[in-house]
């Protein structure tokens, strides 16, 4: 019985801290990825709750929060590119992944604001970049006070979204989230532990 018990709250630990869903697939996704070579991520949208924003002493304003959520689409957008990368050292992808320094200089050169990215045409950007597809995500980080991930509940939920270059159009969503298992847990490990696992399971593998 207590080895019953201890498995169950191993399984419990695993569900809670990680969960996530069917992806979307487009019904072209295998014919447009076949003409991929090169892909480019994007500096992730991230955005923080407003209890949290509201709850940290001396760190109050639009700007301030719009500079932190900034400063977090960079790092997610480091983390999934460092992932990638490691996928095709590995073997697991045959495709030429763009640095993310070089990505965010052509964005800059091109006058591409990281706050426009949401609403800019994909297949705009993978022009821009002269990449044949795009990775970009979008993370909520929620935060319950007192400050920490104390109780639930909390955590990072990141959609992980690969568009086509040629069509601008949306191949493959998926969407994954990463609750606290202590109090020790940050928002960057969280949100990064999501970038992790999604660049893992993009629609390349060989």
């Amino acid at each position: 019985m207590k080895r019953i018990l201890t498995a169950l709250v191993v399984l419990t630990y695993i569900v809670t801290s990680c969960a996530s869903n069917a992806p979307y697939v487009s019904a072209d996704v295998q014919n447009a990825i076949s003409y991929h070579q090169k892909i480019a991520v994007l500096p992730f949208d991230v955005s923080f709750n407003e209890e949290y924003k509201q709850n940290r002493r001396g760190r109050t304003g639009a700007d301030y929060w719009r500079e932190q959520e900034r400063l977090a689409g960079l790092d997610m957008q480091k983390e999934f590119f460092i992932s990638v990368a490691k996928q095709v050292e590995k073997g697991k992808f045959e495709k030429v992944v763009q640095d993310f320094l070089t990505t965010n200089r052509l964005l800059e050169s091109a006058g591409v604001k990281i706050y426009d990215i949401p609403k800019l045409d994909k297949g705009e950007l993978c022009r821009v970049l002269n990449v044949d597809a795009v990775v970009w995500g979008e993370t909520s980080i929620v935060v319950n006070p007192p400050f920490g991930f104390s109780s639930l509940p909390g955590g990072a939920t990141t959609f992980g979204n690969l568009y086509d270059g040629r069509t601008g159009e949306l191949l493959w969503q998926k969407k994954l989230s990463q609750t606290p298992t202590s109090r020790m847990d940050t928002p960057q490990r969280l949100g990064a532990e999501t970038a992790r696992q999604l660049a893992k399971i993009l629609p390349y593998e060989r």
